[in-house]
């Protein structure tokens, strides 16, 4: 790998596969920066008491594994940020009127780590919060495990300034017979970098990544998951929908791998792009690999203007042109959140 004077060694630079697009690699450089010292920012969380813990449990595995960005998650966990950990008993854990709330704010620069985990038989409905002072900088690294029989719904929402950056490094682990959605949204960010890995490590999993994002300006988004599949009889889905304006960029890489004995695999990746302007730019990578038998695994992707037909039909009824971009952005966009809303269990 090569580097240049103004770049760390081990940042990633555009040599490197997983930053080779356009600018983000000045956006990391950016971010490494940044990291300096222990920086300011607060983790906070409205769950009980008995089952929240500042520190994370000793020989656990709560630390996720990296998107091609192993420098920032070795920075962040020598930053030594505040942490947080939060084990979720058998019961009902908020609900989609009422969430169990988690809140990170950004200051200068933060790097938190948050290890969230849904014992046997617990249900929790999670919204997590991501907040940013102005010109801020956040790293955060992002474990949630399922255990048998558990069911979590987690929506993330991530939001910042012009000149704020953010990245969330993240898991999810689904044991036996566990149920995991999540829905990330971004916006108002410089950049934002989210990468998710869902890890199905019992029979009967399942998982449902989804996305939905407006990136407007000069804003990117960076966006890489994976579905790993380690257990035979597993299924996992990831939709990833975003509406472009202006100069905005979007970036998406997404892997789908079935691990040797992982039979009977049901994995699929779609990643979708409205493009409300000529100056917006797409980069979509999605790719299967499978090492395993009696599988169905599929990936899509499509990027595209407005539909001239459906803007002439809303022009011809009196709609002015932005309204009628933003109903069909809206319908766009509406798929997603209408899976993740669904009654948890319904096959999407």
């Amino acid at each position: 790998m090569m580097n240049n004077d103004a770049t760390p060694p081990e940042v990633p630079n555009r040599l490197n596969e997983d930053w080779r697009y356009g600018r983000p690699q000045q956006f990391a450089a950016d971010l490494a920066a940044r990291m300096n010292g222990r920086g300011t920012g607060e983790l906070t969380t409205d769950a009980p008491a008995e089952c929240v813990r500042r520190s994370l449990p000793e020989g656990a595995d709560a630390c996720p594994p990296s998107i091609g960005s192993d420098y920032f998650l070795r920075r962040a966990l020598q930053s030594g940020g505040d942490a947080l950990h939060i084990v979720l008993p058998r019961g009902e854990w908020g609900t989609a009127e009422a969430p169990l709330r988690i809140r990170c704010h950004a200051g200068s620069f933060y790097a938190p780590q948050l290890c969230v985990e849904l014992l046997p038989g617990s249900r929790a409905h999670i919204l997590e919060e991501h907040t940013h002072d102005p010109d801020s900088a956040l790293v955060c690294l992002r474990s949630y495990t399922v255990h048998p029989d558990a069911e979590l719904r987690l929506e993330l929402r991530e939001t910042g300034d012009d000149a704020s950056r953010a990245m969330n490094i993240s898991r999810i682990q689904c044991r036996e017979n566990a149920r995991a959605r999540q829905l990330t949204t971004c916006s108002g960010l410089a950049w934002a970098r989210e990468e998710t890995t869902g890890e199905l490590c019992g029979a009967g999993a399942e998982l449902l990544l989804l996305s939905a994002n407006r990136p407007e300006g000069c804003q990117w988004l960076d966006q890489r998951c994976r579905q790993l599949h380690h257990a035979a009889g597993a299924r996992s889905r990831a939709l990833y929908k975003n509406v472009l304006r202006d100069a905005a960029t979007c970036i998406f890489g997404g892997n789908i791998r079935v691990e040797p004995g992982a039979h009977e695999s049901d994995a699929y990746l779609s990643n979708l792009n409205l493009m409300l302007s000529a100056e917006a730019a797409v980069h979509s990578l999605p790719q299967l690999e499978i090492m395993a038998d009696r599988v169905r695994c599929s990936h899509g992707s499509a990027s595209a203007p407005i539909d001239p037909e459906q803007l002439f039909y809303l022009r011809s009824r009196g709609i002015g042109e932005a309204d009628a971009q933003a109903i069909l952005a809206d319908a766009f966009l509406h798929e997603v959140y209408l899976l993740f809303n669904q009654p948890q269990g319904t096959q999407p």
